[in-house]
């Protein structure tokens, strides 16, 4: 019992420590975003759409991309039919974006990260000659029209590879897509607006991404899990190459309204991340060291969230069990007071993000509990998915939200 109880005052220990790191990272959240100043327009962008049968929503955003607020002899919209049966390709090209029709070979291997290396390597000999940058969406996105102003001023300011601001398109649908958007409100503000802020490292999110084409070519595209943006992401760091955050350009992307296809999501979200932890923790934090790097040291930790949830679920579950089974408070270093005091403070840190960054109104009530159900069910995937992470099918989320960009905007205007 003696040895069982150092261990777990050594997990508060280090639940403290980060918890902390985390708090100290989130006050630099706060307060009106600044934006690069304005530039005129002079990248040139290939923006990179992946899409299996997603004739229910490609038409929006290839309208969508069409309309943005830049010269439009700078850009080109490639829609990616990766192995689709339905009507994509037909509908994008209608619409005026070239698309590149990807049939699977017997034996090769399916999902985004392939259909996007497969696209590349078709137009590897254009790509540097014709592009500075490529921007990769998801089907079922949105996008400001701004897009590719901010993208270009950031680019224009040094920066290599862009993150923007991560919304959602149905938050008011029912209580897990509201739990979805208030995740990405707070930690837009708590953790990628106060990174940018600090100079550490963002996190690449997947869609609204934009990269230099020269980053490509030096880091190429070989990231193969299922969560192909992290691993994208450190494969940079390893670099030197750190993601940084446009606060003031968004892309809204439709998230699942059922709490199973949620689940299948949330674990294939899992299953990736604990993939790219066990893959390039050690290779971080030993660039952290010889070259001393923060940014490397911050990305490794950042790649031990789910590890560190899974350890804040263990203190209290063996503070609970001698609390309440055996009658002694075995396990308790720090006083009750000051995680309560954390706790609060995440909840208020929930409330202001939303409050500044929402142009919706939302129950508060609702906000916190969506929030704090969508992530206590986060535990048990993140359980599964470290057994099962070596496994690579990629379950695809169907997307079914056809509406234009003008008619999200009227409708946030509305609300």
């Amino acid at each position: 019992m003696v040895a069982i109880t150092y261990v777990f005052l050594f997990l508060q220990i280090f639940l403290f420590v980060i918890s902390s790191y985390w708090l100290i990272i989130g006050f630099f959240g706060l307060g009106k975003a600044t934006r690069p100043p304005e530039r005129e327009a002079q990248k040139r962008f290939l923006l990179l759409i992946p899409a299996h049968n997603e004739e229910k929503v490609i038409g929006n955003l290839v309208e969508n991309l069409m309309q943005l607020d830049y010269p439009r002899p700078l850009y080109k919209v490639l829609v990616i039919a990766d192995n689709s049966t339905d009507k994509t390709a037909d509908i994008a090209r209608n619409l005026g974006a070239e698309v590149l029709e990807h049939t699977s070979l017997p034996g090769e291997k399916k999902g985004k990260p392939h259909a996007i290396k497969y696209a590349l390597d078709e137009i590897d000999d254009q790509l540097i000659n014709e592009f500075d940058a490529i921007a990769i969406f998801d089907a079922d996105n949105l996008v400001t029209l701004n897009y590719l102003r901010e993208m270009n001023n950031h680019l224009l300011n040094g920066e290599k590879l862009i993150q923007c601001y991560l919304d959602t398109k149905n938050p008011n649908d029912n209580f897990i897509t509201l739990g979805y958007a208030a995740t990405y409100f707070y930690m837009n503000r708590s953790w990628q607006l106060a990174k940018y802020r600090l100079g550490l490292g963002n996190a690449v999110g997947g869609t609204g991404f934009c990269v230099d084409t020269q980053v490509i070519k030096k880091v190429g595209w070989t990231a193969r899990s299922l969560t192909e943006d992290l691993e994208f992401t450190i494969q940079c760091l390893l670099k030197g190459i750190k993601a940084t955050w446009c606060h003031h350009a968004r892309v809204y992307d439709e998230k699942p309204e059922k709490f199973n296809a949620s689940c299948v999501q949330r674990l294939r979200w899992a299953r990736g991340h604990w993939d790219v932890c066990f893959k390039y923790f050690g290779r971080l934090m030993l660039r952290a060291v010889t070259k001393l790097d923060v940014c490397a040291f911050d990305g490794a930790i950042y790649l031990l969230n789910p590890a560190i949830l899974l350890f804040g679920t263990t203190v209290w579950i063996a503070w609970a069990t001698s609390v309440f089974l055996f009658k002694q408070n075995y396990f308790i270093l720090f006083p009750s007071w000051l995680w309560i005091s954390l706790f609060i403070f995440s909840c208020i840190y929930i409330l202001t993000a939303c409050r500044i960054d929402a142009n919706k109104k939302f129950s508060k009530i609702k906000i916190i509990l969506s929030m704090l159900f969508l992530n206590f069910t986060y535990i048990p995937l993140f359980i599964w998915g470290l057994i099962t992470y070596k496994s690579k099918t990629w379950i695809r989320t169907e997307h079914i939200k056809n509406i234009s960009i003008i008619a999200h905007n009227a409708k946030q205007a509305h609300q």
